[in-house]
């Protein structure tokens, strides 16, 4: 007989799975080129919500790093996210309850075989609540609990720790639904998620889609509703009389941006509205740039202001 809060820890998993497969299964994990780090340009991002889809997204609250190039690609191309990874030397970043529970639930319910439906992640305390229900026939409600902490390998380890389940009896949660892993997804080509015993794993550094960030967790623990992960060495410290608080610098190297590759690069999108984070979605940056205003400095750096992303007309979104 498996024990119940194994079988939760497992269905999680297989929700988690499903997830990722349906929106990334074709972003396998990107290869750096480490001969170009040391020309690569530096980045740094300070308190930008950056969005890999319009769904998907996270908030970093401060970065330094480079931009390097993945295998076959000679510079960074903001056209291409497939192009660079940002390796890190420290960061903050932090992804909210609501957006697990948005990702979840937005993909879990495209799937024909998926039983396991309205998922909800919140915080309590240092721990995440994960509530939702299992259809067999009849509804099922479920609620577990985990805490985080990082694996040996530098993967981000949520154990189960307590869970509860409305008269399900002691058998085996897969036994009862009569699934496995194989009539839910392939798992072929899959990176980023594994399960250990009462545990699930996620790798931040593969389970994102391009570009991907290589970088040490040092730190992850539940604050509010969010989760909050420290890289290296945590936030950088920034000198805020050069640039407003929430913007993407790029300096040094070269980048290909837009329709031009600039040389020791100088480019720095800055927040048109900055009393809320910079919104920005990189494989949607030129209607950012369309719609808001680039300026070009005495030595040919180059100043963009730019709107957030969800502030967007519907036609600037269409351009």
């Amino acid at each position: 007989m498996i024990p119940l809060k194994v079988c939760i820890s497992r269905a999680f998993l297989l929700v988690s799975l499903i997830c990722a497969s349906s929106v990334w299964a074709q972003s396998p994990k990107q290869t750096a080129d480490a001969s170009n780090e040391p020309g690569a340009p530096s980045i740094e991002i300070s308190n930008v919500l950056f969005r890999y889809s319009e769904d998907m997204s996270i908030l970093v609250i401060g970065l330094r790093g480079k931009l390097v190039p993945t295998s076959g690609h000679v510079v960074p191309d903001f056209n291409n996210p497939d192009s660079f990874v940002i390796a890190a030397d420290g960061a903050q970043v932090c992804m909210s309850t609501a957006q697990l529970s948005s990702l979840m639930n937005t993909y879990l319910l495209g799937s024909p075989k998926a039983q396991i439906k309205n998922v909800r992640i919140t915080a309590e305390g240092d721990h995440l609540v994960i509530k939702g229900t299992m259809k067999k026939g009849i509804h099922i409600p479920f609620e577990a609990s985990a805490e985080p902490s990082i694996s040996q390998d530098n993967r981000i380890r949520f154990d189960i720790k307590q869970m509860k389940s409305a008269k399900i009896p002691v058998k085996g949660l897969m036994d009862m639904l009569g699934l496995n892993i194989s009539d839910l997804i392939s798992q072929k080509g899959l990176t980023g998620l594994s399960v250990d015993k009462d545990s699930f794993l996620i790798d931040p550094q593969t389970a994102l889609p391009p570009p991907q960030l290589r970088a040490r967790l040092s730190k992850v623990q539940v604050s509010g509703q969010n989760i909050v992960m420290l890289f290296g060495d945590g936030a950088p410290k920034f000198h805020r009389t050069q640039h407003a608080r929430n913007f993407i610098s790029l300096r040094g190297g070269n980048v290909r941006y837009g329709r031009d590759e600039m040389n020791d690069a100088d480019i720095v999108m800055m927040d048109t509205t900055p009393a809320d984070p910079f919104d920005f979605y990189l494989r949607q940056y030129k209607r950012q740039l369309a719609a808001g205003t680039i300026k070009a400095t005495s030595n040919m750096a180059w100043r963009a202001y730019l709107p957030d992303f969800a502030k967007l007309s519907p036609a600037s979104r269409q351009r």
